[in-house]
C-alpha cells in the first residue's frame, strides 16, 4: 500500500461564504521494500494534497476536473493542470486552506494556502466548472500521518478573520446524504466476452454510490497514484490483468488481500467484479462468507442470454461508429493520396509548359538566325549576279537570284514544314500529363452495418479477453447460476428469465467443451496397451511376409480375386500366402495411419470420460495427435495440405462428421487388428484397378519419414590387470630414476619408457611411452586405456601418462 495515494472527503460541503480547515503533518514514513526492486516507484514517496472537490469525484485529488488542491511540493492543481504556488510544506507546520465563495468579496471563487498563519500562496481561481457547486474539504496523502482540524477554533489564526468550517452558518453549508441501515453487495454473473464489463459500467453510471472491487479498479488506483501501467504478460485478461510493476509489495497481490479484508468491515455499497469467480459456486460462497455482517444485503445479478433492446442498440451504435471511423480514415487516406498525385501532376504540367516555352524561344532564335543567314546569302548572291551580269550579259540572266530562289521555293517550304512538324509533335507528346480526377466527394461515405453485424448482441473482442484461455479451460465446466440457498438475499435476472438463462448456460458450456482444448489431458493405460499390442502384431506380420517371400512367393491370381471379407486369417489366405503379401511402403504407412487415427478417437473418449465431448474437433486434431503419439500429423508427407484431407484418405476407417469432429466408421473399439489389414488391402486393390485403367490420380505420393540410424556401441575391451608394487620413497632415488608407486598398470603397447609428472604424495608411474615425457623426467607412466604402443594416463594420485604412445596409437587399457 506504500505506493498508493489514500484519500478522504468531508461529509459537509460549502455552497457560499468564506471558511477554512487545517492540516498538520505529524509523521513521515519510509517503509522498506522487499528486494529485488526492478520497477520505478512513484515520486514523491511522501505526499499530501489539500483542497476541495465535488461529491462523487475520485478520492485521489487531481484525478478529475472536479477538484482543486495544494500539494506538499508547493504546487497548485486544478483538475489535471498544475502550476507553481509556493514553497514546499514541512512536518509540524499548521497548514490552512481557505475557500472563498463569498460573491461580494473581490477574491470570490478562489482558494488560498496559509502556513503557520502566514500566506504561502496568492488566491488561486477556481475553474469555471466548479462555480456554483457544493465543494467538500478533501485530503489525499501517501506515507504520512496527518492531523485534520475542522473544529470550531483554529490552531493558528490568520491575519484576517476567517471561521472554521464547523463554525459555518447553516445557510452556507450542505451535509452530504449518509446512507444508513442496509448496504448492498452486488455480484454480476455473466459469461466472458459477453458484455459483463459493459453491463457493470452502465450500472456504475446509474449508481455512482457503489464501489467497484476488482483488479482493473486497483490498476486504475495505481495509475492515479503515479505508477506506470505494467506490460501485458502471458495469461493476462480483463478479469485478471498483469500485476508486474517490478515492486514486490505490488506484485505479490497483497494489495488485493488488504482491500478485500477492509471492504468487509466498511459499511458501503459494493460491486464485486470477478468474472470467473462469480460463475463458480465454491468461490461465490467464499465471497459471501466475508460479507456476512447483517447490514450487507447480498444480491446476484445474472447477466446471461440475449441482452435487452437498449443494450443491443448501444452495441450496434458502437460497432457502427467504429466502422464509420475506419471508413472515414480510409477515405481521408485516399483523399490525401489523390491530393498528392494532383500536386505532382500540376508540377509536371508546369514543367512541360516551361519546356514548351523554352522550345519556342529556341525555335524563334533559330529562325531569326536562319533568316539572317539567308539574307546574307541573298546579298552575296546578288553581288555575284551583278558581277556576272556586268561580265556576260544574257548568260547571267539565267542564273539570277530570283530565278534560283523561285526554283528552290517548293523544296524549301517542304523542309520548313517538316522541321516545324517534328518539334510540334514532340511537344504535344510531352504535354500529355495524366489528369487526376477526385471522385471521392467532399464528405466521407456513410458506413452501414451488414446483415451479420446487425445480428451481433455483443461487442467483438479486441485485445485481451475477459478470462485467459488457460483459466477458462480449467474452470468453465464448473460454471453455474447462483441460487438463493448459496447465501444470497436476492437473485436478479437482468436480461433473460431464470429458465432461459439456465438453458443458455447449458448450451454455452456444451459449445465451449467442443471448442476448448484439454491441455493437461494425458494418454491413459488403454492407449498405451493398444499401441504396444499393435506394434507387436505388425512385427509378426512383417516376419510372416519375410518368411513367405523367402520361400519363393508367387503371385496368385485367385488370391487377388479373393473376397476380403471372407478371410479369417490375414496371415494365410491359402498356400501360406498372407493377405498383405503385396503391401509396399505406402500400404504399410496407410495401415498405420488407419490404426493411429482410429485409436486416437477411441482412447481420447475414454480418457476424457465426458458424454458432452462427442469427439475431437477438426481444428484440434493436430494437437491431440501430437500429444498421444509424440509426433506430428504430417499431411505434407502424403502431398496433402490439411488434416481433413489426410482423414479423407482413410474414410473407410474414420471421418470428420457433420459436427466436424473425428468419428469412427467401424467399431469404435477394435479387438482384432486384422480389420486394418483388410481395409488396407481393399484400398490397395482399388487403387491398382484405377491405375491400370489409366487413372493416374489414384497413384499416391508418399514421402517416408527419415529415421536416423543408431550407431552401434563400440565394444570396450577389458582393462589391463593391476599389479601391486611396493612404493619407494621419492627422496631415496635421484631425479630421473623414480620408479612406479603403489599402483602400476601395464600398457598395451611397447612405447619408450617415459613419465608425465611426479605425484606430490609419492610418485607413482608405470611403463609406457609418453608423448610429452622422456627418460629423464620424474615418475613413471601408468597404464593406459587408449594407448597403442604407449601409455594413456596415470592415476590421479600417482602421475599422469600420455594420451598417445611414442611409437604407437591410442591405448586400450583402462586403469
Amino acid at each position: 500500500m506504500q505506493y498508493l495515494i489514500a484519500g478522504a472527503r468531508a461529509s459537509v460541503g460549502m455552497t457560499s461564504g468564506r471558511y477554512m480547515f487545517e492540516v498538520k503533518i505529524i509523521e513521515t514514513l519510509s517503509p522498506a521494500e522487499v528486494l529485488p526492486v526492478t520497477g520505478r516507484a512513484p515520486h514523491p514517496r511522501n505526499l499530501v494534497r489539500l483542497g476541495f472537490s465535488t461529491a462523487g469525484s475520485p478520492l485521489v485529488l487531481g484525478d478529475s476536473e472536479e477538484g482543486v488542491y495544494f500539494d506538499s511540493d508547493g504546487w497548485f492543481g486544478a483538475g489535471r493542470v498544475k502550476q507553481r504556488a509556493g514553497k514546499s510544506l514541512q512536518r509540524d507546520q499548521v497548514i490552512a486552506v481557505v475557500l472563498n465563495m463569498d460573491s461580494s468579496s473581490p477574491n470570490a471563487n478562489t482558494v488560498s494556502l496559509f502556513v503557520d498563519g502566514a500566506r504561502l500562496s496568492k488566491p488561486q481561481k477556481l475553474p469555471e466548472c466548479l462555480h456554483g457547486k457544493t465543494l467538500f474539504p478533501h485530503i489525499a496523502f501517501r506515507n504520512v500521518s496527518v492531523q485534520v482540524n475542522m473544529g470550531a477554533s483554529a490552531l493558528k489564526e490568520l491575519p484576517f478573520k476567517c471561521r472554521m468550517l464547523q463554525a459555518a452558518a447553516a445557510a452556507d453549508v450542505v451535509a452530504a446524504e449518509q446512507q444508513k441501515g442496509e448496504f448492498q453487495v452486488v455480484m454480476p454473473v455473466g459469461f466472458p466476452d459477453e458484455g459483463t464489463f459493459d453491463w457493470l459500467d452502465d450500472f456504475l453510471k446509474k449508481n455512482p454510490g457503489y464501489v467497484e472491487l476488482s483488479d482493473r479498479k486497483l490498476q486504475e488506483w495505481a495509475a492515479s497514484s503515479g505508477l506506470q501501467r505494467p506490460r501485458t504478460t502471458a495469461g493476462a485478461s480483463n478479469d485478471k490483468p498483469s500485476f508486474n510493476y517490478g515492486l514486490p509489495s505490488m506484485d505479490d497481490l497483497s494489495v488485493q488481500r488488504v482491500v478485500s479484508t477492509m471492504a468487509a468491515i466498511q459499511p458501503r455499497n459494493y460491486v464485486i467484479m470477478e468474472v470467473k469467480s462469480n460463475l463458480m459456486a465454491e468461490e461465490r460462497a467464499a465471497v459471501l462468507k466475508r460479507f456476512s455482517a447483517p447490514h450487507f444485503k447480498k444480491v446476484a445479478c445474472v447477466v446471461m442470454g440475449e441482452p435487452k433492446a437498449d443494450y443491443k442498440k448501444k452495441v450496434l451504435a458502437t460497432i457502427l461508429k467504429l466502422k464509420q471511423d475506419r471508413t472515414t480514415a480510409e477515405w481521408r487516406m485516399k483523399k490525401a493520396e489523390i491530393a498528392r498525385k494532383q500536386a505532382a501532376a500540376k508540377k509536371a504540367k508546369e514543367l512541360v509548359e516551361m519546356r514548351k516555352k523554352a522550345e519556342e524561344q529556341r525555335k524563334k532564335m533559330a529562325e531569326e538566325a536562319k533568316l539572317k543567314k539567308e539574307e546574307e546569302e541573298k546579298v552575296k548572291k546578288a553581288e555575284a549576279a551583278a558581277a556576272k551580269k556586268a561580265e556576260g550579259g544574257d548568260e547571267a540572266k539565267e542564273d539570277t537570284p530570283a530565278t534560283a530562289e523561285a526554283e528552290a521555293a517548293p523544296e524549301k517550304a517542304a523542309a520548313v514544314a517538316e522541321e516545324k512538324k517534328e518539334p510540334e509533335a514532340a511537344v504535344a507528346e510531352e504535354t500529355k500529363v495524366e489528369e487526376i480526377v477526385d471522385d471521392l466527394g467532399d464528405e466521407p461515405p456513410v458506413a452501414s452495418l451488414d446483415d451479420e453485424e446487425k445480428k451481433r448482441c455483443f461487442m467483438p473482442r479486441v485485445g485481451l479477453g475477459d478470462v485467459a484461455p488457460q483459466v477458462l479451460t480449467k474452470a468453465f465446466a464448473s460454471f453455474s447460476i447462483p441460487e438463493k440457498d448459496e447465501g444470497f438475499d436476492d437473485v436478479k435476472f437482468e436480461w433473460q428469465p431464470a429458465a432461459k438463462s439456465k438453458e443458455y448456460l447449458r448450451k454455452w458450456v456444451l459449445e465451449t467443451k467442443l471448442s476448448t482444448r484439454l491441455d493437461e489431458l494425458q494418454p491413459g493405460e488403454y492407449f498405451k496397451e493398444k499401441v504396444l499390442a499393435f506394434q507387436k502384431q505388425v512385427l509378426e506380420w512383417q516376419a510372416k511376409l519375410k518368411t513367405w517371400k523367402a520361400a519363393g512367393a508367387k503371385k496368385d491370381d485367385k488370391a487377388s480375386a479373393l473376397d476380403i471379407d471372407s478371410v479369417e486369417d490375414v496371415c494365410d489366405i491359402g498356400g501360406g500366402e498372407p493377405l498383405f503379401g503385396h503391401f509396399d511402403v505406402v500400404d504399410w504407412a496407410l495401415l498405420q495411419l488407419r490404426f493411429e487415427l482410429h485409436l486416437l478417437q477411441d482412447a481420447w473418449k475414454k480418457d476424457v470420460n465426458d458424454e458432452d465431448r462427442i469427439g475431437i474437433p477438426e481444428n484440434q486434431l493436430d494437437f491431440y495427435f501430437n500429444k498421444y503419439f509424440k509426433k506430428a500429423l504430417n499431411p505434407k508427407a502424403w502431398d496433402k495440405t490439411s488434416a481433413a484431407e489426410l482423414v479423407a484418405m482413410v474414410k473407410d476407417t474414420v471421418v470428420l462428421n457433420d459436427d466436424k469432429v473425428l468419428a469412427a466408421k467401424i467399431d469404435e473399439e477394435v479387438q482384432n487388428f486384422q480389420v486394418f489389414v483388410k481395409l488396407a488391402e481393399e484400398n490397395r486393390r482399388e487403387r491398382k484397378r484405377r491405375i491400370d485403367a489409366g487413372d493416374e490420380t489414384a497413384r499416391l505420393k508418399y514421402t517416408a519419414p527419415v529415421i536416423p540410424v543408431a550407431t552401434p556401441p563400440v565394444a570396450v575391451k577389458p582393462a589391463a590387470k593391476l599389479a601391486v608394487v611396493p612404493a619407494v620413497p621419492a627422496a631415496v632415488l635421484p631425479v630421473g630414476q623414480l620408479k612406479g608407486g603403489a599402483v602400476q598398470q601395464k600398457g598395451a603397447g611397447k612405447g619408450k619408457p617415459g613419465s608425465m609428472m611426479a605425484n606430490l604424495m609419492g610418485s607413482m608411474g608405470g611403463k609406457g611411452g609418453n608423448q610429452m615425457g622422456n627418460q629423464n623426467q620424474m615418475g613413471n607412466q601408468m597404464g593406459n586405456q587408449m594407448g597403442g604402443k604407449g601409455g594413456m594416463m596415470g592415476g590421479m594420485m600417482g602421475g599422469m601418462g600420455s594420451m598417445k604412445g611414442a611409437k604407437g596409437g591410442w591405448g586400450k587399457g583402462m586403469w
